[in-house]
């Protein structure tokens, strides 16, 4: 049996100008986060410099496979530490650097390796990125706890548009920063400028993360076992809408599964040069930019379920509209509707765990949430890459747009929000 341990009782509550402080400084930290990432992007970046280094689809389809492992594996790991912290900014501080170095490190292999073994230069940069990413999975739930609990709850979703914005707004520049260095620099000093660029936006954005004001919890959980801890996910199951929720996520993991070969496909279709992704990531932030201060605030006064069913229409329409795409232009359409994709199911998404989790066992929720998806979202890429080698690009973005189509139905049918409930 797992024990509560009274940790304090009288614990300092967050002030109204705490509350202030903490959106300022970790909407500064999501933002520069969010640029950081928009160097060292899986989805647009990080597939171009792979297939420069000779990377198959199948290959294509394990960065984007080990992404999706990466989030939800270590996320139980995550939830059991987090339960048994405190204060979760300390939890989080002592791992975070395992999600910033390796960006450094793939510039390094870029700058040193390519040139003498490329096939041994894309693996290891492989292996950086799954460090990165089971990093970034492993801090999921105590990043969440932590900003379930600095964060005003009225809020959160008006929080994580602004961080999501501004990064989008500043990764515009980003994007062209990159793009000259693309464009400027022969390959592959250009893609190792790009990373070495994405880790100076990671140490900015940690540095506004450490500025954040919590209090300890006034209780957590005993140690136990990892397999005692598995075992309690039955207690997830129990809840129903969470259920219907998970199986959501699950769907959704094979609807997503071609979005790590659009800019890929639209390269060689086009016949457009590498340089063209930093143009197509500008668009994405544009549109996340904009999106964003539009979806968020309407999440918090409508409920976030509204964001997830917008993700799923733009996300379908993107992948119908890359098939139909016949100029650059067009592949504009494309990446906007990715962009307003990317920024409602990432606010949505997030928003609504928090919602359906409060009053809850938070961090064992969100552990099993990430662990639970995490094998299916790990084999859906490497499916459709296999579907890619063997068929070609159409049928396999076809069967992901008609996948979308069943995910929007059952989420408008089996999950309730939270906050929607509230609001009637």
């Amino acid at each position: 049996m797992n024990f509560l341990k009274l940790w304090r009782t009288d614990v300092r509550r967050l002030t109204k100008e705490d509350y202030r402080w903490n959106f300022i400084v970790n909407s500064i930290d999501n933002a520069f986060f969010s640029v950081g990432m928009t160097f060292g992007s899986v989805f647009t970046m990080f597939p171009v410099f792979a297939k420069n280094l000779g990377a198959s689809n199948v290959e294509l389809g394990l960065i984007s496979a080990i992404t999706n492992l990466g989030w939800g594996i270590p996320a139980i790991w995550g939830a059991k530490y987090a339960e048994r912290s405190s204060k979760k900014l300390s939890l989080v501080l002592k791992v975070t650097m395992l999600e910033r170095v390796p960006y450094l490190f793939i510039g390094l292999i870029a700058l040193y390796l390519v040139g003498i073994s490329p096939k041994l230069a894309l693996y290891l940069s492989i292996a950086m990125i799954g460090i990165a990413i089971f990093a970034m999975g492993f801090l999921g739930p105590p990043w969440m706890s932590m900003i379930e609990k600095v964060i005003d709850s009225r809020r959160r979703g008006t929080y994580f548009a602004v961080g999501s914005g501004l990064g989008a707004i500043m990764g515009i520049g980003g994007s062209f920063i990159a793009r000259n260095l693309l464009a400027n620099y022969p390959f592959p000093k250009n893609f190792a400028y790009v990373f070495f660029t994405g880790f100076i936006f990671f140490m900015l954005s940690l540095l506004f993360l450490s500025l954040t004001r919590e209090v300890p919890d006034e209780r957590v959980y005993d140690d136990e076992p990892v397999l005692n801890y598995i075992r309690n996910m039955k207690r997830v199951f129990k809840d129903k809408n969470f259920r219907n929720f998970l199986i959501e996520r699950i769907i959704g993991s094979f609807m997503s599964s071609s979005g790590g070969f659009v800019t890929v496909y639209l390269l060689k279709k086009l016949s457009l040069p590498d340089d063209s992704a930093a143009i197509f990531t500008a668009v994405v932030l544009a549109s996340q930019g904009v999106s964003s201060f539009l979806f968020g605030p309407l999440g918090d006064r409508m409920g976030h379920k509204l964001n997830l069913l917008v993700s799923k229409v733009c996300y379908v329409s993107a992948i119908l509209a890359a098939l139909f795409c016949k100029s650059a232009e067009q592949a504009y359409v494309v990446y906007v509707l990715m962009g307003v994709a990317n920024t409602t199911g990432m606010v949505g998404s997030m928003a609504i765990t928090l919602d359906m989790t409060s009053g809850k066992r938070k961090e064992l929720y969100m552990g099993s949430l990430y662990f639970l998806t995490a094998p299916f979202s790990f084999v859906a890429p490497l499916i459709c890459g296999k579907m890619i080698d063997v068929l070609g690009h159409t049928i396999p973005f076809f069967l992901t747009g008609v996948i979308g189509v069943f995910n929007l139905i059952y989420l408008a049918e089996f999950v309730e929000d939270p906050r929607a409930k509230n609001i009637r």
